[in-house]
């Protein structure tokens, strides 16, 4: 009589049916609508606020500027080419014709939801029919991982979120190829791959490893070509016949691992060409582990680094907007991190040996696919292939978390095989998602403010400079002025050769008149950093001050040796030239100023004032028209024509442009005042009565105004 064995059931965790799980995944992204409602903050500021690619320049501009606004050609750009996220950011503004920021918010929330839809597919296609019910498990992660609050509610974080979509409809459209049998769709569907690829590089740089990410998928997954067997490949040299024979079995694969290559190799160039095949500039504080002299210490930091990398995909606490400038402290000698840096390498060598190992089942399949989109999206940020210009940024994890959160599905459904209650192990699963949405969720509210984004870093990272210098630029533009002070003398305490907090605190110290104290510490920022050019231009204000005006002309021409296209640094020279009453010289650095920035108010302004003070007020009417075609609601242009022809007695014309004025600027009392002075000289006695009463209600203690009204009060009573 036969025994029957009652085979072991495999745990599988419970299959969720696909609609359900993109509902699941749409109602878990919405961990980061906490900041819907947020600012521009931090790098938003210059990237979109401060960007005039996102606003008004000829849409070519964009296709040569980089990703914040300056030229690529230019020896201070950082190379970062992301025209299509630009020209997202130009759509927006375009619709509503003004920066909301509630608006770049939520379209950001709802790329994030079309991001980790799309994932699923991806896991999904990646993992074949045998390992489907991980997919909603890694994907769910993935949807509320804390470390994406960085790229989902920084609009910047914008150039992460379009070319992770166009990363995983790269992958999808790979494995239709891969899959189709027909030989028009196979070309197609490798077509729009390298298309999406395109986009995905025009997005954000790191798009190029989507053709890396389908070509291992290709190699280890779909071709089932390991390690082990390249590397026994390479030990015994293969014969003729052999080599025939692999390439008849392997022609599809080969035939695409060809495009893919070139393609790679050509987009590479492309990238290079745009750049003018010259490399971004960063300095020692962006990134100073790259500026150690010894290679051993370059390797034993940055693998530090990428320990720091996984800890806060692992335990999302430590977030830090920025991560410089002394966040992360050097190795330089013996140091007890360094046996962090042992253990990483041995679990990443326990990862190897199974990589290579001649297990061709499910547990492989799945853990290669997450170590692939694991590593190869974090290569660009690595320094292994050039060095970048920060020290860890949390936006470059958004793609390699898909990665880490398949391994964490993978392990959870292991762990399952190993014990007995799984509904607890399911308990911990769902506390980790509750847990990980609740501090998306708290997180995400920490980019609604700049002042809260700040402040939130200190417990991160107390001793990083640039932390202690966003407080002090954010405390002085809300006007708090002695804690301003105080951040910027901790930044300093922490980086002494801090130019940017030297020129900032300058600057407070420049409006409170302590000229001299300002003095020494601007010239101390150009010290350190030779071609500051902002330094250089208020070293220039400083010196002009002190009536110092041999010097402050050298300042001023020195920025602009750095930065020949400053539009600021030619108004304040005109202001020099003024002072000294070189007026020929003024009207040029003027005329240079709004030509390089043509919404420079004080620029056209100051040259309108100027021409109509030497007598030429057909050449200040004609420039005041240039004026109104890029600044059209500035009243001051309306009122510096109408003062121009009511000195000309052209009375009606006159009226006209300072009821402009008065449109567009109806609290200036001294708009009413300069019309009843026109309807006064016109003998409108009566409507110059009411403008100067209307100038008063607006500006009770306005000496002209009430001058002028006891004139009038005199004159009328003459004439009675």
């Amino acid at each position: 009589m036969g025994v029957f064995v009652k085979q072991k059931e495999i745990f599988q965790l419970p299959y969720i049916p696909l609609w359900s799980a993109i509902i699941i995944i749409c109602l878990l992204s919405l961990c980061y609508l906490n900041s819907y409602n947020g600012e521009f903050v931090f790098d938003d500021i210059e990237a979109v606020v401060n960007n005039d690619d996102v606003k008004d320049t000829p849409i070519i501009s964009v296709f040569n500027n980089d990703f914040w606004g300056t030229q690529l050609s230019h020896k201070q750009s950082h190379k970062s080419y992301r025209p299509l996220t630009i020209l997202s950011f130009r759509l927006q503004y375009w619709i509503r014709q003004q920066l909301i920021p509630e608006d770049y918010h939520i379209f950001n929330i709802a790329l994030h939801i079309i991001t980790s839809i799309l994932v699923l597919f991806v896991f999904n296609v990646l993992l074949g029919t045998e390992a489907k019910n991980l997919s909603f498990y890694a994907a769910a992660l993935f949807a509320v991982h804390p470390v994406h609050t960085e790229a989902v509610s920084g609009i910047v974080g914008r150039a992460e979120l379009l070319s992770a979509i166009f990363i995983w409809l790269s992958i999808l459209f790979y494995n239709c190829a891969i899959l189709s049998t027909k030989i028009i769709i196979k070309c197609s569907t490798i077509f729009i791959t390298i298309v999406c690829t395109a986009i995905a590089m025009l997005c954000k740089e790191t798009g190029i490893t989507a053709i890396g990410i389908c070509l291992l998928y290709d190699l280890f997954i779909v071709n089932k070509i390991y390690l082990k067997n390249i590397i026994n490949t390479v030990r015994n040299i293969p014969t003729h016949r052999g080599t025939r024979n692999f390439i008849k079995l392997k022609y599809n694969f080969l035939i695409r691992a060809f495009i893919c290559l070139s393609t790679t190799v050509i987009f590479l160039f492309a990238r290079l060409y745009v750049m003018d095949f010259t490399a971004p500039v960063f300095k020692r504080n962006d990134n100073p582990t790259s500026f150690l002299s010894k290679m051993m210490l370059r390797a034993i930091n940055y693998n530090y680094i990428y320990c720091i990398n996984m800890w806060i995909l692992i335990c999302p606490e430590w977030l830090c907007f920025d991560w410089s400038m002394g966040c992360i402290p050097l190795i330089k000698e013996l140091d007890m991190r360094i046996g962090i840096v042992c253990i990483f390498w041995i679990i990443l060598t326990k990862f190897f040996f199974f990589f290579v190992s001649n297990h061709n089942n499910k547990l492989q399949r799945s853990t290669i696919i997450g170590i692939i989109l694991l590593i190869i999206p974090f290569l660009p940020a690595s320094n292994l292939l050039f060095n970048v210009g920060f020290v860890i940024a949390e936006r470059t994890l958004y793609i390699p978390t898909a990665g880490y959160c398949l391994l964490v599905a993978i392990g959870l459904q292991e762990l399952g095989r190993k014990i007995l209650e799984r509904r607890l192990l399911l308990l911990f699963y769902t506390i980790l998602i509750l847990l990980f949405f609740a501090r998306s969720y708290i997180r995400s509210s920490e980019w609604k403010t700049e002042s809260v984004l700040f402040k939130s870093a200190l417990h991160v990272c107390p001793l990083n400079a640039k932390v202690h210098y966003n407080i002090a630029k954010n405390a002085a533009d809300n006007g708090n002025v002695l804690l301003a002070k105080l951040e910027y003398e901790e930044a300093l305490r922490l980086n002494s050769q801090y130019a940017q907090a030297m020129n900032n605190l300058s600057n407070l110290l420049k409006d409170e008149g302590k000229f001299s104290e300002a003095e020494k510490l601007l010239k101390k920022a150009v010290k350190y950093q030779n071609d500051f050019a902002t330094a250089w231009m208020n070293l220039g204000i400083v010196y002009s001050a002190q009536k110092k005006y041999e010097d402050s002309e050298n300042s001023y021409l020195t920025a602009l040796m750095h930065r020949p296209k400053y539009a600021d640094c030619y108004y304040n020279l005109g202001v020099l030239y003024f002072e000294q009453k070189i007026y020929k010289k003024a009207l040029m650095a003027w005329t240079n100023a709004s030509k390089l920035k043509p919404t420079h108010r004080r620029a056209w302004t100051n040259l309108i004032l100027l021409l109509d003070d030497l007598n030429m007020p057909q050449e200040a009417i004609k420039v005041a028209s240039e004026a109104l075609n890029h600044i059209p609601n500035h009243a001051s242009i309306y009122f510096n024509i109408a003062n121009i022809l009511g000195k000309a007695n052209q009375y009606e014309e006159a009226e006209n442009y300072f009821k402009k004025a008065i449109m567009k600027d109806p609290h200036d009392a001294m708009f009413y005042t300069n019309l009843g002075v026109l309807y006064h000289r016109w003998n409108k006695l009566e409507r110059a009565e009411e403008m100067y009463k209307k100038a008063l209600t607006v500006e009770p203690n306005l000496r002209s105004a009430n001058e002028n009204l006891k004139k009038l009060e005199i004159l009328k009573l003459q004439i009675k």
